[in-house]
């Protein structure tokens, strides 16, 4: 999570002017999207210091992509952004109760 959302934030923000220069989406979602790219990064660094709150941001970021990749017409491929919470999920589920 700390390695593709980095890099992902990198390109939407800093790659905003090449990736808008061929997209039919305004250049404002790259800035949007790679800001929550770069509060996933926070949020993960959170859930590696124990906190339960950050996992609840995490489903709300996740939510509101989602919403935003349907919204720009993306389809049926937004749904493949919720796999992440879900595989998140699982792998925390029998830790749960360490998380503050």
């Amino acid at each position: 999570m700390l390695i593709g959302n980095s890099a992902g934030a990198l390109l939407f923000i800093l790659g905003n002017a090449y990736v808008s220069s061929f997209s039919l989406y305004p250049s404002s979602i790259y800035y949007i999207v790679g800001i929550f790219g770069l509060l996933n990064v926070i949020i993960t660094i959170m859930l590696f210091m124990w906190k339960k709150w950050a996992f609840f941001v995490f489903i709300w970021l996740a939510i509101i992509v989602f919403i935003i990749n349907i919204s720009l017409g993306i389809g049926v491929l937004a749904l493949l952004g919720l796999i992440g919470p879900i595989i998140l999920y699982l792998l925390m589920r029998p830790k749960w109760n360490l998380f503050e």
